[in-house]
């Protein structure tokens, strides 16, 4: 695998490309379920490398893939309150299987929410399930975003903007457990605060950040993501992101998302990495979707990798199942 991907962390984000993000089905008045299933068949061929084939499993690639797990989740309200918990599946990972979410959260009803457990970082623009994805890879900015940890935060939500707190058990995952913080809360527990202002319409902009005091490093972790979302019309969205670690690296992506159809759209993507060792690599992304229906979509992605780390050509085809 190219370097640099040993600190992979999925993303989270608050906005779906495309039509597929999955809903609660209600069980009865207190419980709900959701859930979703996605597979792929990939092809990376690595310049001067092998090439990595995927047929339903998840396999090292320089493209950085999401596009292989099986995700279920409940959910539990009782007036104010609110609990929810997910079991991921990820066929052929390392870890392959094992409790993703797991919080309970209270609503004042005053804007202001109040959540413990474990729960997915703020950071990123590109999101975590890759049902709400519009690609099958990640773009360069990945390197940086964080994905699960176990803490407490409070979310205030205006009607133009939203602020949020968290204090989690470390900021990337931890050695053990599965898609989880380090489980210390001692003298290296990390940090998080963002805000996220719709106040123009049709604008979504984001700024997050996130600190630790990693007490067995030179210096303390710093990462700073901004992003914002733009829709030009209810067929044409334009993406930009930037984030930073510091001593680490410098990601940025360009996105276009149009929606030819009701059943057809598509993305096009360009992304890139500065990294502190003085080297770079940039990233072009084409990925068309077929919506079949509300619950099955098809999709596709054709990527072109090249840089100092090495270059590859990534195809995939997937198909997306959610309820």
């Amino acid at each position: 695998m190219i370097k640099h991907t040993s600190k992979l962390a999925w993303a989270a984000s608050s906005l779906a490309l495309v039509a597929t993000a999955f809903a609660d089905v209600k069980v009865n008045e207190y419980f709900s379920v959701n859930g979703y299933a996605v597979g792929a068949v990939t092809s990376t061929d690595v310049d001067g490398g092998e090439t990595i084939d995927t047929y339903f499993e998840s396999k090292g690639s320089p493209a950085i893939v999401n596009a292989d797990a099986v995700k279920l989740g409940l959910l539990g309200t009782a007036g104010q309150l609110s609990a929810y918990g997910s079991i991921l599946y990820v066929p052929g990972a390392a870890n392959e299987a094992g409790l993703l979410d797991a919080f309970v959260t209270y609503n004042t009803d005053m804007g202001l929410k109040i959540t413990g457990g474990k729960f997915l970082s703020y950071m990123g623009y590109e999101a975590f399930d890759p049902i709400n994805m519009a690609q099958l890879t990640y773009g360069s900015t990945i390197f940086a975003v964080p994905a699960y940890h176990t803490g407490a935060k409070l979310d205030f939500s205006g009607k133009t903007f939203s602020v949020g707190v968290a204090a989690v058990d470390s900021i990337y995952s931890g050695k053990n457990g599965f898609y989880e913080g380090d489980r210390e809360y001692e003298d290296d527990m990390g940090f998080e605060a963002m805000i996220s202002f719709t106040g123009i319409q049709n604008l979504t902009v984001f700024a997050g950040v996130a600190m630790e005091d990693t007490h067995n490093a030179a210096s303390d972790l710093f990462i700073f993501d901004l992003w914002l979302s733009y829709n030009v019309t209810d067929k044409l969205t334009l993406a930009a992101e930037y984030d930073t670690q510091d001593e680490y690296m410098d990601g940025w992506l360009g996105l276009v998302s149009y929606k030819l159809s009701d059943k057809f759209s598509g993305i096009f993507r360009m992304s890139g990495v500065e990294w502190d060792d003085g080297s770079s690599d940039t990233k072009y992304t084409l990925a068309p979707t077929y919506t079949i229906n509300s619950n099955f979509a098809l999709r596709a992605e054709v990527s072109l990798g090249e840089g100092d780390n090495g270059d590859y050509t990534f195809v995939g085809g997937q198909i997306v199942f959610k309820f």
